[in-house]
């Protein structure tokens, strides 16, 4: 993945400095000269990391850092400080709006590398941690839709199927209103732990929303996810859980869809109705989404 550097300084041969130091990175560099033109480009940009100047024409550093910290958009963009001169009270204020670090200029080639390098791993990180569900450790939904367009657009090229299945707990409000949230949040950890242990290291486990969870199942067919799904719901179906001394059942209903069918819904959406189907045939079970049918010809 390409790293995007926004430079945001008034001076045109700092700019040209700061790219012949570290041009071997292989980094994108794009140039701004002003605060205002610097916040559009962020916007537009999302870049990896930002060198932002402390004194630059029309809006000091500081504000456009403040700017660019209020905005949910460009909030999780790391920002560098750069300046020939800053007191202790200046480096307090940026750092205290959100700044990641600062370089003094002038500044060698190998500091402002492994400056720079060291806030593109925070960037990543920040990124990643964006897309964990905070109750499981799965995956999002923004990794799911991510993943999952990346997927069937690699399954269009090659020519292997992409597979999704999308699993709902039944009767999950139930089961919270006699045994407390807590306990239902017990039973998504647990159903999280079965999902991985069943699954391939290459497949992206999910959790949707809810007790509803998705998977996305590389170079795997229909066929090939149906099965998976009916032994999840089994190995679901005889795990059980404890709740004041009494065990406690939970099933699952299981939508299943390849990237094989192509037409007007998308691979999520057969996968969601094939769950709903699942739903209405009483939950515990798998609805594999078929092709649609062919209209008969009139004679």
């Amino acid at each position: 993945m390409i790293q995007r550097i926004l430079i945001i300084d008034d001076s045109l041969p700092l700019h040209q400095l700061i790219r012949s130091q570290v041009e071997h990175e292989g980094w994108q560099f794009h140039c701004a000269y002003d605060g205002q033109a610097g916040i559009e480009m962020a916007l537009e940009l999302r870049p990896s990391v930002i060198l932002l100047d402390v004194d630059i024409p029309d809006i000091s550093g500081f504000e456009v850092c403040r700017r660019l910290k209020a905005n949910v958009e460009t909030s999780s963009i790391p920002v560098v400080f750069l300046s020939a001169d800053l007191s202790t009270g200046d480096k307090v204020r940026g750092l205290d709006l959100g700044a990641v670090d600062y370089i003094t200029k002038p500044f060698k080639a190998a500091e402002l590398s492994a400056r720079l390098r060291a806030s593109i791993r925070v960037k990543q990180l920040l990124d990643q941690k964006a897309m964990i569900d905070g109750l499981t450790g799965l995956w999002n939904r923004k990794y799911l839709e991510d993943h999952l367009a990346a997927q069937t657009s690699l399954a269009v090229r090659s020519g292997r199927p992409t597979s999704y299945i999308v699993a709902d707990v039944d009767r999950m409000r139930q089961i919270n209103k006699k045994h407390g949230i807590p306990f239902g949040d017990e039973i998504l950890r647990s159903l999280s732990n079965i999902l991985l242990s069943q699954c391939r290291a290459e497949d992206a486990v999910c959790r949707l929303d809810g007790a509803r969870f998705a998977i996305v199942l590389s170079a795997m067919n229909r066929t090939g996810a149906g099965r998976l799904a009916e032994r999840l719901s089994s190995t679901i179906q005889t795990r059980l859980l404890s709740r004041a001394g009494k065990d406690v059942g939970v099933t699952c209903s299981f939508g299943v869809a390849d990237s094989l069918v192509t037409g007007d819904v998308t691979l999520l959406e057969r996968a969601e109705l094939a769950m709903i189907r699942a739903k209405q045939n009483g939950g515990a079970c798998v609805v594999i989404a078929r092709p649609p049918r062919k209209e008969k010809s009139a004679a």
